[in-house]
Parts: structure tokens; C-alpha cells; sequence
């Protein structure tokens, strides 16, 4: 599909600049054969007034002839250094003369020459002058013209095609993400369905038994429930997300008050898991920004670090404001992310130990919604690990 898209761009594209050589040269072209034959003109107007003589040393002039005529339309006068048969005179003459125009292209010799008449005392006076100079420089600008053409297309193709390449790549990236979206989406609500149907299948085959005695089912049946009505929600904050819908409006508020409050909630978690928490948030930093969004952040950040912290581990949390720049970061002791995963970690349903996620219940979602959030405050979030040793996940705020 985008095989063929690519190809039909640079179609596209290719034809929109032919033709704009084509109208630009062509033009260029024309304007220069307008000039040339206003400057055959002036020169033939030169002659017929006596402004200007044939001459052996002027190419122009060189070719030109110079015809008297009498009353009788006879010819009274030849002024020319060429040599020109007098019967086929007489006929280019007398074509001339048929021919209404004034100044006009005629055939002499097989030759293209243009001419001027002119009505005088005398008589009739026409003169004539090759064209051959002014026909040898519209071939020569067109050869120029298609050489330049020629070389300037190829180099445009070339340029298309990477342009075209590198605009394709970003687009066929998210078609690919969107469809890889979609199937770990239909594989993650495939497993918790598979359960409950079987279940079902166990409570369905027991009808006459008490709704105690089929309880281990039922039970089994409300976890897989809410493990999909969890990833349908993270789904839709995404989906919202994504669309700009999520953040309802953007205000002042206290980041400080808002940490601690949030560290608050979660200290008997970490108490339970054994970890220490330490914390470094300065006072009466203030943020502007959708609070309950930036709230969803810090607790997803948070649960992530509490379930990635080894036993005895720490927490460590840090808001600090630094002339024009937020800067939070939320550090946990652990075995650490691997170079190549840290940029991977906010994709969607991106895991670094697969079946370690399953056992703590994620679903590779919390990350991708803490990235959108924060791009959609115009902030950064990243992450520095040390294997073995900690991770660190950073996020700034420009204010």
C-alpha cells in the first residue's frame, strides 16, 4: 500500500515540475524569438531608411538583400553580397508582394529570411535578411534548455524520492503502530475472555449448585473483568488523549501540594512493600496545567516505580525548579532498563520483562498515557537507568 502511495506521489509530483519547465522554458523561449524577431525588425527598418548598409564584416548584414522596386513592381535596384538567382528572386518578390503583412518570414533559396516593405517616393522597397543566426541561437537555447531540463528532472526525481521516503516513513510508522495497537489490544482482551468463557463454561455445567459453592469461578470471572474494564479505560484515556479531548482546561495550581498529597496515599503501599521513601519537593512550585492529568502522571510514575523496586528497596522523589524550567523525578532502586528499552518504555504495550508485567498486572498502557499527557503540556518525559542499580524517570515543564 505504501509502495504504491510513494509511487503515486512522486508521480505526481514529478508531473507538477515537467510542466513547470515545460511553461517556464517554453516561455523563456518564446519571449526570446519575440526579441530576436523585434531585433531582425529594427535591422531590416535600418536598411530601408539608409541607417544602415550591407556589409561583408557584419554577419546580419552580411546576409541581407536589398530590393528597389519601380511603379511597375519591376526591380530597379539589388544591393546584396550574396549571389542569388534572379528568377527565384522575382518569385520570393512577388510572394511578398502578394502577402498583405509588411514584415513577414518568406522561403528564399531554401533558406528562411525575414523581410520589410516600405512604400517610398521611388517606390516599392523591400529588404530582406537571413534568419539563419537568429534560428542557430533557438537551437542552441533549446538544446541548453533540454540539457537543463534533462539534469534538473533526474536531480529532482532523486530529491523527490527522498523527500518522499522520509515523508512516508513518520506515516507508515503510526499505520504500523495503530495496527500493532489493535492486535495487543485483541490479544490482551483475548486471555481475560478465554477465562471468563471458560468459567462460565464450570458455572453453567454445575446448574442445581449455590452460588457459594461456585464462587471460586464467579470470583475468577469479576478478576478478568476488571482487568479488562481497567484496560478498556487506559484504551480510552489514550484514544481522548490522542485526540485532545482529555484535558479539559489548563490552570494554576500548587505541583508541591499536589505531590505530597499523592505521596501521601501511597505510603502505606510502600510501608507494605518494604521500601523507603525519601523525598526532596521544594515548596510553592506552581504549575500551569490540567491538574488531574498531571495527577494520573505522577500516580502512574509512582505505582511503576513501586512495583519495579527490589525488596528493601527505595523510592526517591524530586521537584525542583530551576529558573524556567519544572523538573520531577521519581527514582527507584532495581535491576534497571536495558540502553536499547529506555526509548521503547513509552510506546504502547511496550513491556521489558513481559511476564514479569502480567504478574504486577500491566498492560504496557501507563507509560504511552503518562508520554501523551505530558507532550500535551508541552513537557518532556524520559528515563536514565543504571542496570542493576536504579531507574530514573525525569519529566520537565517549561514555564
Amino acid at each position: 500500500m505504501f509502495d504504491k502511495l510513494k509511487k503515486k506521489f512522486i508521480l505526481i509530483n514529478m508531473s507538477l515540475l515537467t510542466v513547470v519547465f515545460i511553461l517556464i522554458f517554453g516561455s523563456i523561449y518564446i519571449f526570446t524569438t519575440i526579441s530576436m524577431d523585434r531585433d531582425l525588425e529594427h535591422e531590416l527598418r535600418g536598411i530601408i531608411y539608409n541607417q544602415k548598409k550591407p556589409a561583408p564584416d557584419l554577419p546580419m548584414m552580411s546576409s541581407s538583400i536589398s530590393i528597389d522596386l519601380d511603379s511597375d513592381y519591376n526591380i530597379a535596384k539589388v544591393t546584396t553580397f550574396m549571389e542569388v538567382d534572379e528568377d527565384v528572386l522575382k518569385d520570393t518578390i512577388y510572394e511578398i508582394i502578394k502577402n498583405g503583412k509588411k514584415y513577414d518570414k518568406v522561403k528564399l533559396e531554401g533558406s528562411s529570411y525575414g523581410y520589410l516593405k516600405e512604400y517610398t517616393a521611388k517606390g516599392l522597397k523591400i529588404v530582406l535578411m537571413s534568419r539563419q543566426p537568429q534560428i542557430d541561437v533557438l537551437n542552441n537555447l533549446l538544446k541548453v534548455f533540454i540539457f537543463i531540463g534533462s539534469i534538473s528532472l533526474i536531480l529532482l526525481l532523486l530529491i523527490s524520492i527522498y523527500l518522499t521516503n522520509k515523508t512516508i516513513k513518520p506515516i507508515k510508522e503510526t499505520f504500523e503502530k495503530q495496527k500493532q495497537f489493535i492486535a495487543d489490544a485483541s490479544h490482551e482482551l483475548k486471555t481475560p475472555l478465554a477465562i471468563i468463557r471458560t468459567n462460565t463454561s464450570l458455572v453453567l455445567s454445575n446448574k442445581g449448585a449455590t452460588v457459594e459453592s461456585q464462587s471460586k469461578w464467579l470470583n475468577y470471572i469479576n478478576n478478568q473483568i476488571g482487568r479488562m474494564t481497567e484496560l478498556l479505560d487506559e484504551m480510552l484515556s489514550l484514544a481522548k488523549l490522542d485526540t485532545n479531548r482529555e484535558l479539559q482546561e489548563f490552570k494554576d495550581f500548587d505541583l508541591s501540594k499536589l505531590l505530597n498529597s499523592i505521596l501521601l496515599t501511597f505510603e502505606a503501599v510502600i510501608f507494605e512493600n518494604r521500601i523507603e521513601l525519601e523525598s526532596n519537593i521544594s515548596e510553592n512550585v506552581s504549575l500551569k496545567g490540567d491538574k488531574e492529568s498531571i495527577k494520573k502522571v505522577v500516580i502512574i510514575l509512582l505505582d511503576n516505580a513501586i512495583k519495579y523496586t527490589n525488596k528493601s528497596g527505595k523510592i526517591n522523589v524530586n521537584l525542583q525548579q530551576e529558573k524556567n524550567k519544572i523538573k520531577l523525578k521519581i527514582k527507584n532502586t532495581g535491576e534497571g532498563i536495558k540502553k536499547e528499552d529506555l526509548e521503547k518504555i513509552f510506546e504502547r504495550f511496550y513491556r521489558v520483562d513481559s511476564s514479569r508485567a502480567r504478574e504486577t498486572g500491566g498492560y504496557g498502557l501507563g507509560l504511552s498515557i503518562a508520554k501523551s499527557i505530558v507532550d500535551s503540556h508541552k513537557g518532556k518525559i524520559y528515563a536514565e537507568s543504571n542496570i542493576g542499580k536504579d531507574t530514573t524517570f525525569i519529566i520537565e515543564f517549561n514555564i
